[in-house]
């Protein structure tokens, strides 16, 4: 498939197709995805709960956390932190349902006490969910400028490419870079589609003559985490991105580690099916 022939959606379009309710076919996607009756937390929850235990005993799961244990090894360091940003609508969306246990989950199993999570599409509702699994709603939005001061998982499942470079941006320092174990869209893949990425970031105000995505790639160690979820296309395409201080250029290298851009711009309602692209630009064996 050409760069030509991608089919661009709006977020609340992507989001809408994959609605845990069927979609009356009269309304448009976006007016359904608002117009989805809010749910009972007491019940909510008890799905919630239910999905994580299947979770936490999913293959797919356990070889991600087993992988996500080996980088904290290497490190030498537990996890401190979990920052989850652009879960998405997760009462009212299928993926982003499943991809909010395997994130409780594993919020669970490492014992940790700061899990932050932000998305502008949260209702009341789903922030009242997270805040019963002991998450805490961060109160504005930091367009991905978060520090990791400790070693902290940034989950951002299908984001833009705004919003990991924003990341990066924030933490592009040789104390900082080593604390960021990033769950996300390929590197390999983005770098892959960069053309089609750059033309999409200018149309938007960005310039990412600085892609701090493609400075950093040849440093990363990128392992990709195989999707062989029950559920289809909830963890397509995601990888685990390490930055090892013994991997990375020396603290002194000033060239490098200058950060003379600024952030990017996010701008939600032109996220694109990421996910579609990738799997249209998936190399096969």
């Amino acid at each position: 498939m050409s760069e030509s022939e991608f089919q661009y959606v709006t977020r609340k379009k992507w989001m809408a197709r994959k609605c845990l309710r069927r979609r009356d076919r009269h309304k448009s996607e976006s007016d359904y995805l608002n117009d989805c009756p809010d749910v009972n937390v007491d019940k909510f929850q008890e799905r919630l709960e239910k999905l994580c235990g299947v979770m936490s005993q999913s293959d797919y799961f356990i070889m991600s956390m087993e992988t996500l244990q080996q980088q904290l090894d290497k490190l030498k360091a537990p996890l401190n932190r979990i920052v989850c940003l652009g879960l998405g609508p997760f009462t009212r969306t299928h993926q982003a349902l499943h991809q909010t246990a395997f994130i409780l989950s594993t919020q669970r199993l490492h014992k940790i006490k700061e899990s932050i999570y932000f998305d502008p599409v949260f209702r009341e509702s789903e922030m009242e969910l997270l805040r019963r699994f002991n998450g805490i709603i961060m109160p504005e939005d930091c367009a991905g400028q978060h520090g990791a001061n400790v070693p902290t998982l940034y989950y951002l499942p299908h984001c833009p490419h705004a919003l990991m470079h924003n990341l990066l941006w924030y933490n592009w320092n040789f104390s900082n870079l080593p604390n960021v174990l990033l769950i996300s869209n390929s590197f390999e893949m983005l770098n892959i589609k960069k053309p089609l990425t750059r033309s999409r970031s200018k149309s938007n105000g960005n310039d990412d003559d600085d892609d701090h995505i493609a400075r950093i790639a040849a440093y990363c160690t990128e392992i990709p985490l195989d999707d062989d979820y029950e559920q289809n296309n909830v963890f397509n395409d995601l990888s685990l991105h390490v930055f090892l201080s013994e991997n990375l250029p020396k603290a002194d290298d000033a060239e490098f580690w200058r950060r003379d851009a600024a952030p990017l711009k996010v701008c939600e309602e032109e996220l694109i099916t990421i996910d579609a692209e990738l799997r249209a630009l998936s190399i096969r064996p």
